[in-house]
């Protein structure tokens, strides 16, 4: 029988209104959010030794997955592509050198109904810059507007399979010896 029924998450790592959590209960908690009780840090340090997307808990959303080798452990965080977070990892990790140890550190702010979220990376006590900005986009393609309703908002799709492609490719290159 193919199914199984023990999985081991103690490693799984998600990111949630700007702070890394991990599962945890009422007693080992020191975030909850909707009843459910996290254990909250500020940051990851590790080697990257892995990247994925796969499929996300609701019908089409992807999710970002990144294994992280800290000394004897390794983790996986896991965050949603269509997110700032992983907006602006992904304009930055091309920048960090993946042989080298990194600082995963999220941010989070909301100002009314606005809510921003990032992943910025720091790397031998620097903040790795973003390889694409607004003033310097590169190939990297432009978003679509699309109209509905009288309302503009932006197609992201090209944008984000460009640098899902280029990540992969950094990765396959890097051929990471972990």
């Amino acid at each position: 029988m193919g199914l199984n029924t023990n999985q081991n998450t103690n490693n799984a790592l998600y990111i949630l209104q700007g702070k890394i959590v991990k599962v945890a209960t009422q007693e080992t908690g020191n975030f909850e959010k909707n009843g459910k009780y996290y254990q909250a840090f500020d940051s990851i340090t590790g080697l990257l030794t892995g990247f994925a997307i796969v499929d996300g808990y609701k019908d089409g959303d992807k999710d970002a997955v990144l294994k992280i080798k800290d000394g004897t452990d390794e983790w996986i965080l896991k965050f949603g592509v269509n997110s700032g977070n992983f907006t602006s990892w992904s304009k930055s990790i091309q920048n960090a050198d993946l042989l080298k140890e990194l600082e995963l550190v999220p941010t989070y702010k909301q100002d009314g109904d606005k809510k921003q979220s990032s992943l910025l990376i720091k790397q031998d006590g620097e903040w790795i810059k973003r390889k694409y900005t607004n003033d310097s986009m590169g190939e990297l393609p432009v978003a679509m507007p699309v109209s509905l309703n009288g309302k503009v908002s932006y197609d992201y799709t090209a944008q984000l399979d460009y640098l899902i492609n280029e990540i992969s490719t950094i990765f396959d290159e890097a051929k990471l010896p972990f």
